[in-house]
């Protein structure tokens, strides 16, 4: 995944960033990701306890990015 990808697939919405490791990280969109050159730092919403968490996410790393269906 390169830089420019992930910020094509952020821009459209809501995204599931899927980790290499087989962890999901739903980005609600631009105003929760920041995207650089070698790395993403999101906020997402815990799964546990709903609450927002903040991860960086190394673009190797990352298995794919997938829209989610409203």
């Amino acid at each position: 995944m390169d830089r420019e990808e992930l910020m094509q697939a952020i821009r459209t919405g809501q995204v599931v960033i899927r980790m290499n490791d087989g962890r999901e990280y739903a980005v609600d969109g631009v105003e929760t990701a920041m995207v650089t050159d070698i790395a993403a730092h999101v906020l997402y919403r815990s799964e546990k306890d709903s609450k927002y968490r903040a991860a960086i996410l190394p673009l190797v790393t990352m298995a794919g990015v997938f829209p989610v269906e409203a």
